[in-house]
């Protein structure tokens, strides 16, 4: 499951990188060589870079690369540690949990209004999706991450998982 679920957050990290950088070179070029600019680019790299920021958050969730001061992780031994570890995953999970809740807000208003993007008239609850799909992603991974922190194993690039999530 880990593996797979790994699979799904790198191909559609790629895709979403693969995409905005395409769509704006496209945009530079037809705006040098054709002296015009294509309205969609702008709408298409804004709304894909919010899919590419959740997933981005998930995946240094899951690596344990995202930014955190560790410093009193480091210091705290044993239950103490232990008892951080948990502060931190709770608070990392409120956090999605709050985010979950206004995304899917936004998106069950962009759904009921039929909501679309000005230039691409694509719906916008499609773009706007990325918040709750993300935070519950989000969810998972800090479950996990928290877990593994209390039985000691580790994860990311050399750091504990207590460290990780710090």
């Amino acid at each position: 499951m880990d593996r797979a679920l790994s699979a799904v957050e790198n191909g559609l990290t790629a895709l979403a990188f693969a995409t905005i950088t395409s769509v704006a070179f496209l945009n530079v070029v037809t705006r040098y060589f054709l002296d015009a600019s294509l309205a969609f680019t702008t709408e298409v790299t804004i709304n894909v870079a919010v899919w590419l920021t959740m997933l981005g958050a998930v995946i240094g969730i899951r690596e344990g690369s995202h930014l955190g001061f560790s410093l009193l992780q480091e210091k705290l031994r044993g239950r103490a540690q232990q008892v951080l570890t948990v502060l931190i995953g709770v608070a990392i999970i409120l956090f999605f949990l709050i985010l979950a809740r206004y995304g899917w807000d936004q998106v069950a208003s962009q759904l009921q209004s039929g909501r679309a993007t000005p230039a691409m008239r694509m719906p916008q609850w499609v773009f706007t999706l990325a918040l709750p799909v993300g935070s519950v992603l989000g969810i998972l991974r800090t479950v996990q991450v928290t877990v593994r922190g209390l039985r000691g194993q580790s994860t990311g690039e050399g750091l504990t998982q207590g460290q990780a999530i710090a």
